[in-house]
C-alpha cells in the first residue's frame, strides 16, 4: 500500500485530519489479530493456515466471523487505506479478500470439515465466513 501510495501519487480522497480515523481501524484490526492469536495459543491449536487444527474455535470473535484473523487483517488494510486516502490503495482490501478467499479459506474449510465433521457444518450454518 505504501509503495502504491508513494510511487503513484494521486489526489487524496479523504483530507487530513479526517483521514486519521484510519488509525482507529488499524488499531481494531491489530487488536482482533492479537486476540485471535492469544485464543489459539490458549487452546493449544495452530495459527498456521497450513497446519492441523486441534480445536474448533467458536467463542469470542469466532461467534461473528469464521475468520477473525483475516477479518482483522482486512480491517487493518481498510484503516491504512483511509489514512493514506489515495485511489489505488482502496483497491488493496478487495484484492486481499479475493486472494485470501481463493488461496487459503477454501482449503482451510475443507480441512476443518474433514477434522470436525458435522460440528463444523453446524458452525458454518451459524457463522458467516467474513462477518
Amino acid at each position: 500500500m505504501l509503495a502504491l501510495h508513494y510511487s503513484y501519487p494521486q489526489p487524496r480522497l479523504i483530507d487530513p485530519p479526517i483521514n486519521l480515523i484510519g488509525f482507529v481501524f488499524v488499531g481494531m484490526g491489530v487488536a482482533m489479530n492479537l486476540w485471535s492469536a492469544h485464543w489459539f495459543r490458549k487452546k493449544e491449536t495452530t495459527i498456521d493456515p497450513h497446519g492441523d487444527a486441534a480445536y474448533l474455535a467458536q467463542e469470542g470473535l469466532y461467534r461473528i466471523s469464521r475468520n477473525p484473523m483475516y477479518l482483522g487483517m482486512l480491517v487493518t488494510l481498510v484503516g491504512m487505506s483511509i489514512y493514506l486516502s489515495s485511489v489505488l490503495v482502496f483497491l488493496v482490501p478487495p484484492l486481499f479478500v479475493w486472494i485470501v478467499t481463493v488461496r487459503f479459506i477454501g482449503r482451510e474449510e475443507q480441512a476443518l470439515l474433514k477434522k470436525f465433521g458435522v460440528t463444523y457444518v453446524q458452525y458454518q450454518a451459524r457463522v458467516r465466513r467474513w462477518m
